[in-house]
């Protein structure tokens, strides 16, 4: 037994190329997974968090290998049969970026995968029990009878009757399927299964019960778990740790209890927030997340989520409220993106100050900011917009409202025991007054 982790990610990459032109040459990418970093260890449960399409399912499909990583490492069983040395060139013998057919085919053996929708995980002209027993036939195990046996064995296992062998995936609800996902998953007896969002296309009810055959299974199995969802209170049923992820990036990371209880990002505490507090007479604040997220091909400068982020820090010597300055960061990105139709609101405001109103009115900001210096830079800004110079109301926008979290990447702070974030709200430089008591 070794003490390394089953899986080491180290600064994990796939970047979609975008292409252009008659000679098709690559004028960007889009960075779907940009450098993420974690470990599992052995019987060990990581939950990975995010809202869609923050790349969550991206990197699982990179770590197993369904998608060829762009670059980075995955580093299976560091310790087992290869050995964890390191080459002369830095790389190690257990990388699975860096497999042949050969060994890939091996690992497949060890690390297996149950998807999102149990209906287009089945071959509808294969009855279950025969996609389930394909895995094995695969893999070298030409007894028929043999192969049949293990497959009727794993279906009593998760709960349903040896008799389905020969039923078809049309003949099971959603629920039964997910649970034969589970046995072709477990078929092979991997040591650790990637499970990207199993249960999000469940009723409430069936998704309780998958959730508690998961959990039965990783102890009778002893099966170390990736465990993919965009749903916090799914993440507190099952996870040891969690890893919150936004827009490719790892934003923090630590024991389950640890960050339900005491959030360290901005990020962190919106999703948490989302959770349905079942007593009404709880009172806990709602975050609301205004805006999508930003394009993977063109990510914010510094920290990716400032442009969304409720706590994002002011600037030196500008003192506004929290909201007002998260509705200015606003207002600036939309307008750089000119997605503001001036035209429209000119056609139901009609005056320029009625047209400059109604923008303050509709980026929930005052007709006056309490600070003046502040009040005058919005006003000039407006004046242009008004006037159809939205390149001219950006460049305003952008010379003095401008925050520290897009000037500076913000690195990984230390919370103790494993748990890490990364928000400049950390740095003391940084800190102000305003965040003090976080």
């Amino acid at each position: 037994m070794t003490d390394e982790p089953l899986l080491e990610v180290n600064d994990l990459e796939k970047h979609y190329p975008i292409r252009k032109g008659l000679l098709n040459r690559q004028v960007g990418a889009a960075r779907a997974v940009d450098g993420i970093s974690f470990e599992i260890e052995r019987g060990e449960t990581l939950g990975l968090v995010g809202e869609s399409g923050c790349g969550k399912s991206t990197a699982a499909t990179s770590v197993v290998r369904l998608e060829d990583p762009t670059g980075g490492e995955v580093v299976f069983n560091g310790g087992g049969r290869a050995g964890a040395t390191r080459n002369e060139g830095g790389t190690h013998p257990n990388d699975v970026t860096r497999f042949d057919k050969t060994e890939l085919k091996a690992f497949r053996r060890d690390v297996q995968m149950v998807f999102q929708d149990p209906s287009s995980s089945f071959d509808p002209r294969m009855s279950v029990g025969s996609s389930v027993a394909e895995m094995l036939l695969v893999h070298g195990m030409t007894d028929r009878h043999r192969r049949r046996a293990i497959v009727e064995d794993l279906l009593e296992r998760v709960g349903l009757s040896a008799e389905d062998y020969d039923r078809y995936p049309h003949e099971f609800s959603g629920g039964q399927k997910q649970r034969i996902a589970l046995a072709r998953a477990l078929v092979l007896n991997p040591e650790l299964v990637v499970a990207d969002e199993p249960v999000s296309a469940l009723d409430v009810s069936i998704k309780a019960e998958i959730l508690g055959l998961i959990e039965d299974l990783q102890a009778e199995f002893g099966l170390s778990l990736l465990f993919i969802s965009h749903d916090m209170s799914v993440i507190s049923e099952v996870c040891d740790r969690v890893a919150v992820m936004y827009l490719g990036e790892i934003v923090e990371i630590g024991d389950t209890e640890e960050i339900f209880a005491d959030p360290q990002h901005p990020y962190t505490e919106a999703l948490l927030s989302s959770i349905p507090e079942p007593d009404p007479r709880a009172k806990r604040e709602h975050i609301e997340l205004t805006g999508t997220v930003p394009d993977p091909v063109n990510p914010p400068s510094g920290c990716r989520f400032h442009t969304r982020c409720h706590k994002v820090v002011q600037p030196e010597g500008l003192n506004l409220e929290q909201s007002v300055w998260q509705a200015l960061i606003t207002l600036r990105y939309r307008v750089a993106s000119d997605e503001i139709d001036v035209e429209k609101i000119r056609e139901n405001a009609g005056a320029e100050d009625a047209v400059k109103a109604e923008i303050r009115t509709e980026f929930d900001l005052p007709q006056q900011l309490s600070d003046p210096e502040a009040e005058r830079t919005l006003d000039r800004a407006l004046e242009r917009l008004a006037a159809d110079d939205s390149e001219g109301a950006a460049e305003v926008l952008n010379a003095e409202f401008v925050t520290p979290c897009e000037e500076t990447h913000p690195e990984y702070t230390d919370h103790g025991d494993g748990h890490v974030s990364a928000c400049i709200r950390h740095r003391e430089e940084v800190r102000s007054e305003a965040f003090a008591d976080d």
